[in-house]
């Protein structure tokens, strides 16, 4: 995966909380060809190394001691120097990205993941410096129907910054993507368009996504849709809850990575 030219110089600093996952993460990168890569695991260390070093990407922790990742970002916009820098915004420990914290334009890559892969961080760092991938990581569009029609995705989520992230993910994807931002807007959208895949958040305005199961199961042509929750709820009975509706998948935002989502979406379809 090295590029053409040999050694990669681009500059790599990555600001995380957990040392073992940052140690991981660094050596994955030095495997990759990429000769510059520095390790902090203090926000206020982190912040301040910025200026020394004034690196191509930085992979920023949102827990860390000292200043956390929000603070970090919201001081780094601040500064006209670093505020070009591309963040990639880590979630490894489980803990929720609080989208409301992040200034907007701040971040270009959210990767949440409970048990992140140091390896598929290192194909996004590649892919966002166009340096080549090997056809094994190169991301599969979407399974096309007869025809070649792109297959058809409703998701229903109200969050904007998210909305706007994955959105992108699921277009680039080659979905035929309806972005509902509520239940009486993805009904309304169902009179006229049956999708063959479904994803729906659970606390949005108006109807919750347990009320749009309920209603979806009403309805003899959306009943047997393949259906997926994508929440921050995560308690058991909320999993179970969503389920007996009809959910034959429950993925937990905070923990799941943009790829992963993808790939679980793609898998509903038959």
């Amino acid at each position: 995966m090295a590029a053409a030219s040999g050694k990669k110089k681009e500059k790599v600093m990555i600001i995380v909380n957990n040392a073992g996952f940052g140690e991981a993460m660094a050596a994955a990168l030095k495997k990759d060809d990429y000769e510059n890569v520095f390790v902090v695991s203090h926000g206020a260390e982190g912040l301040k190394s910025m200026y020394d070093i004034l690196p191509h990407l930085i992979l920023l922790d949102v827990t860390l001691p000292g200043l956390d990742g929000y603070q970090i970002l919201e001081k780094k916009m601040a500064e006209k120097l670093l505020a070009k820098i591309p963040i990639f915004l880590l979630s490894t420990e489980g803990v929720p990205i609080n989208m409301q914290k992040v200034p907007t334009g701040s971040v270009v890559e959210f990767i949440m993941a409970l048990h992140a892969d140091p390896a598929e961080i290192v194909t996004k760092v590649d892919r966002h410096f166009s340096h080549e991938a090997s056809s094994a990581e190169s991301p599969q569009a979407a399974p096309a129907a007869a025809g070649g029609a792109k297959k058809k995705l409703l998701w229903i989520e109200d969050d904007k910054l998210i909305g706007t992230i994955l959105s992108k993910k699921f277009l680039t994807s080659g979905f035929d993507l309806f972005h509902a931002k509520n239940g009486e807007e993805a009904l309304e959208a169902l009179k006229t368009s049956i999708p063959d895949v479904i994803a729906v958040d659970l606390i949005l305005p108006g109807m919750s996504g347990f009320e749009i199961l309920t209603q979806m199961n009403l309805d003899e042509r959306i009943r047997k849709i393949p259906k997926m929750v994508l929440s921050n709820l995560s308690k058991p009975a909320d999993i179970e809850k969503a389920r007996s509706l009809g959910a034959q998948k429950f993925l937990v935002k905070a923990a799941t990575s943009l790829d992963q989502i993808v790939a679980e979406v793609r898998s509903m379809i038959k």
